[in-house]
């Protein structure tokens, strides 16, 4: 499958399955705009196994190489980022109009699952994936060459309903964890683009005012017990 090598590709890049780590990021826009990255890398304990820089050698070698023409093929913008040594990665980046055309043109969740869906009803929109591709280890075609893959959807719309493994409320990212033990996955993630999402802070804020309230008070019960205590030993 096309959309599978480009993947099986950059894990060439960081030599060799099942020990590569990837951050996988989708931002949506306020237009509906798409803007994908992913950030592959070796992980520690495969480095650790290597000789001295031996790993970023063949990194270079082989991003310098023609494995990695397909990318350019697609329209995805790649660079070896060597300022994490000695861990360096592949990073890929690619933008959409809008989620339709990324739902058919994107290549990287293929590698994990079979089918990437987008559906639409008046201003709710689902993002949802079809049939998941367990890791098969020593089958490169089969599966996604990758031992530890975080999917990161961050969007500026209120969530109604996902089931995302943890949620930073903070930014409003829903992310997904899949590893080689993972055997069914499924993302699934519906927003309302007529709501922004706002980052209520209010409560925090009102916490840490009641925090400093009370801290104070006990500071000024404290004082006034002593100021007793002096007085009463004076009289």
């Amino acid at each position: 499958m096309r959309l599978r090598r480009i993947v099986l590709i950059i894990a060439i890049t960081l030599t060799l399955t099942g020990c590569v780590n990837a951050d996988y990021n989708l931002t949506i826009n306020k237009d509906l705009s798409v803007l994908e990255n992913v950030n592959i890398s070796a992980t520690k304990e495969y480095f650790d196994s290597f000789y001295m820089n031996l790993p970023v050698t063949i990194v270079e070698e082989n991003y310098n190489s023609d494995w990695i023409n397909p990318l350019k093929e697609n329209n995805y913008k790649y660079e070896l980022r060597k300022n994490n040594y000695p861990y360096p990665s592949v990073f890929v980046e690619k933008k959409y109009n809008n989620l339709n055309e990324y739902s058919q043109k994107t290549v990287f969740l293929e590698q994990s699952f079979e089918d990437l869906i987008i559906k639409t009803n008046n201003n709710l929109y689902q993002i949802q994936t079809v049939n998941f591709l367990p890791y098969v280890e020593d089958q490169t075609d089969e599966g996604f060459p990758i031992s530890n893959l975080s999917i990161n959807i961050k969007l500026p719309f209120v969530v109604t309903e996902s089931n995302a493994d943890k949620i930073d409320k903070s930014t409003n990212t829903y992310t997904w964890i899949i590893d080689e033990e993972t055997k069914d996955k499924e993302i699934n993630i519906t927003f309302d683009k007529s709501k922004i999402y706002i980052y209520n802070i209010s409560w925090y804020i009102s916490l840490i005012i009641i925090i400093v309230i009370s801290i104070v008070t006990l500071i000024i019960v404290i004082i006034n017990v002593k100021k007793n205590k002096n007085n009463n030993r004076v009289n």
